[in-house]
């Protein structure tokens, strides 16, 4: 007894994983939607050249390197000495080049527009993602929750024939009954196995994202993402954001053209050593660009940028009235599943049960048909086959909703 006592807290906690292991955790669509997100390429790529374009970001508003020049001038062609001649010098020239007007504010700024935009993409392929494998996830919980509901029909079914056979023996029912609930229930059977092999595939795509995490069951309920309502503005659609940060850097390319109209300046400084005992010489200078070819040169560039941005401009506004516009239209659809959801729970359904009991009651009685029972009990059945087809139908429109609306955590 002494030994037992000591050893069984040891024997419990041995059991105690194996049993725990054989029922597998089931794969909620937040962590099938995290795994995908950790694994993707396309993010990971969509994150890096995001990266990139912050690094170039960097180096957008500095200067043009110096230039360093050397130089032999005065050299006697006689002897190439460097000495014999006091013409003779060495020059070391430093020049550096000024941009005209703001043009590296300008580049500045659209380079940080491009940064912009790279974020937004990588925002919107996020989106998109997790819109995918929210769809994949409840395209494999449509499948089977409704073979959970077949299961119950098949069962439902079942004890229908029993009856049946019950009451044929005592001519309650007719031999057609019978037939009718085998045929039913052979239907059932084939309507599982088609059931079946959808779920089989509905995984397969799932798991192309998440990797064998797919073959673990999923829960019963929706979760909460898939019931609620998302809040949030159309403004804050990363596509928006893209398109938006596309016309700052055209405008910030029309304020370069703009800048092209002023002069380049550029800045010389030279040292001259000279050959005996001449004192070397120090020489300064600055040279300006004259654009006097603007129509030629600078105006052309300047009409195709400002072009370029009404382009911009005008992409940015027909989006924002599509993407408000599909909003509108499955908030609409949104409103018109939730009635006739609530209209199945609150009427139909109910009353349809009510139908099948009441000829429950007429045939405990004496005085009703199976035949009749057998339509009522199949009414009630396609109408929860309905009602959840609807309440799914919901969810795949607020995977679309959320993909418009839905903030970043």
């Amino acid at each position: 007894m002494t030994l037992a006592k000591r050893y069984l807290p040891l024997l419990l906690a041995l059991a105690a994983p194996a049993s725990a292991a054989a029922v597998p955790a089931v794969l909620t669509l937040q962590e099938a939607e995290r795994t995908a997100l950790e694994s993707d390429e396309g993010l990971q790529a969509a994150q890096m050249r995001r990266h990139s374009a912050a690094s170039e970001a960097k180096a957008a508003d500095q200067l043009p390197d110096p230039r360093l020049s050397v130089a032999m001038q005065n050299v006697p062609t006689d002897n190439f000495s460097l000495s014999d001649s006091p013409m003779t010098q060495t020059m070391v020239t430093l020049s550096q080049t000024l941009p005209p007007g703001d043009t590296l504010a300008q580049r500045a700024r659209a380079a940080q527009a491009k940064v912009s935009g790279q974020q937004a993409s990588l925002e919107t392929q996020d989106r998109r993602l997790r819109q995918e494998i929210r769809r994949l996830w409840l395209e494999l919980y449509r499948q089977d929750a409704l073979s959970r509901l077949l299961e119950q029909e098949r069962h439902l079914y079942g004890e229908l024939l029993e009856s049946a056979r019950t009451a044929y023996q005592v001519s309650d029912a007719r031999g057609s009954d019978l037939v009718t609930l085998q045929v039913r229930l052979a239907r059932l059977d084939d309507a599982l196995d088609r059931r079946q092999g959808e779920s089989d595939q509905a995984r397969a795509r799932l798991r192309r994202w998440i990797g064998a995490a797919a073959d673990r069951p999923l829960p019963d309920e929706l979760p909460a993402a898939l019931q609620q309502t998302p809040e949030g503005r159309i403004e804050q659609q990363p596509e928006l954001d893209r398109l938006r940060a596309e016309l700052q850097a055209a405008q910030a390319r029309v304020g370069e053209a703009e800048a092209q109209f002023k002069p380049e300046i550029g800045l010389q400084m030279g040292y001259g050593l000279r050959a005996g005992s001449e004192p070397n010489t120090l020489s300064a200078g600055v040279s300006v660009s004259l654009p006097i070819f603007s129509e030629r040169r600078q105006s052309p560039r300047l009409r195709g940028a400002q072009q370029s941005a009404q382009a911009a401009q005008l992409a940015l506004a027909k989006r924002a009235r599509d993407l408000a516009a599909e909003t509108e239209s499955i908030r609409a659809d949104l409103d018109a599943l939730e009635r006739r959801i609530s209209r199945y729970q609150q009427s139909i359904i109910p009353e349809l049960k009510q139908v099948a009991e009441m000829i429950r009651g007429e045939i405990g009685s004496g005085r009703g048909e199976f035949s009749a029972l057998i339509e009522a009990e199949q009414a009630v059945i396609e109408a929860r086959q309905q009602q959840l087809d609807l309440q799914l139908d919901r969810a795949d429109r607020l995977i679309d909703l959320r993909y418009l609306l839905e903030t970043a955590a």
